[in-house]
């Protein structure tokens, strides 16, 4: 019962964020108009924790979908931009997602919210690289994981303003900054080796 009450609360914020903003203000009138007031105490950190658990439960439906995907056959790339592609159409699916994300694009910028958003955000591109079957454990786990943070960030804003059929213009871009990074990487590689040889 008590997750039913969470996630109608959820449903209607994610619903009125676009035009009364993201604040506990927001958070404690969605319980109010449902007549769920007194669940408000159950978010422990206010909005914190309801943006939270919709990232979360974002997170876990890509994870659903990519393990019904044939990752086997596919490259590492292709692999990110497949969880990256379905994190976007999972947005999509959302109601007025393009204002939603532009304030909680607005909400992470916000000094006191930094920590917070960064927080979010490592969890999500370590659910994408976990999801696609990466098992690094040296310092690779943290340079993908910067690294796809910022393919992540820059592919949500070209998405906000993308009117093209199916974001095929979203997708592109994507593509063009999997590619940049990619060439970098080889880039990286050729270069270590190099100055290994070098100095043997």
């Amino acid at each position: 019962m008590e997750q039913d009450e969470i996630k109608l609360i959820i449903d209607e914020l994610i619903r009125v964020i676009p035009f009364e903003g993201i604040s506990d203000e927001t958070l404690l009138k969605v319980c109010t108009n449902l007549n769920l007031t007194n669940s408000f105490c159950k978010f422990q950190d206010g909005i914190y924790s309801a943006l939270e658990y919709i990232a979360e439960d974002l997170n876990s439906s890509m994870e659903a979908e990519l393990r019904n995907s044939n990752l086997e056959d596919m490259k590492v790339r292709e692999r990110v931009k497949l969880a990256v592609q379905i994190r976007l159409s999972n947005y999509a699916k959302l109601p007025n997602y393009r204002e939603l994300l532009k304030n909680v694009l607005s909400f992470s910028v916000l000094p006191k919210n930094t920590y917070f958003s960064s927080k979010l955000l490592y969890k999500t591109v370590s659910a994408i690289w976990y999801s696609i079957h990466d098992q690094s454990t040296d310092f690779n786990y943290y340079t993908k994981r910067a690294i796809l943070a910022g393919v992540y960030l820059s592919t949500i804003f070209s998405f906000i303003n993308d009117y093209s059929e199916g974001f095929a213009d979203t997708l592109s871009f994507l593509d063009r900054r999997i590619n940049n990074v990619m060439t970098f990487q080889k880039f990286q590689t050729r270069l270590k080796r190099m100055v290994e040889n070098f100095l043997l």
